[in-house]
């Protein structure tokens, strides 16, 4: 199952190996936005070093303030939830794509 992190980009570079596929996109406020697949035990590590895992993009859970403000730019607040962050980086990256699962 694919799964939305939010990092930096030092802790995204220090997992990359650990996905078995995934894209990412630079933010303007330094931070990097990733989906991939990567498995239990490797997810841990990489939200050990700081990385927040987004919900499910089918989870009625919002983003919450911290995802939020890294994707203010793009119009998302903290009660959008991951499905609705997705349309927007879709338009900058097409494997944000919902329908990509």
């Amino acid at each position: 199952m694919k799964i939305l992190h939010l990092a930096d980009s030092k802790t995204i570079l220090k997992h990359v190996n650990n996905f078995k596929s995934s894209h990412y996109l630079n933010l303007p406020n330094g931070k990097v936005i990733s989906i991939g697949e990567i498995a239990d035990v490797h997810e841990a590590d990489l939200l050990v070093d700081g990385a927040i895992a987004l919900p499910h993009m089918l989870s009625s859970e919002t983003i919450g303030p911290e995802v939020a403000a890294s994707l203010a730019h793009l119009g998302i607040t903290a009660e959008h939830k991951t499905f609705d962050a997705m349309l927007a980086l879709k338009k900058m990256h097409a494997a944000f794509s919902p329908n990509s699962f």
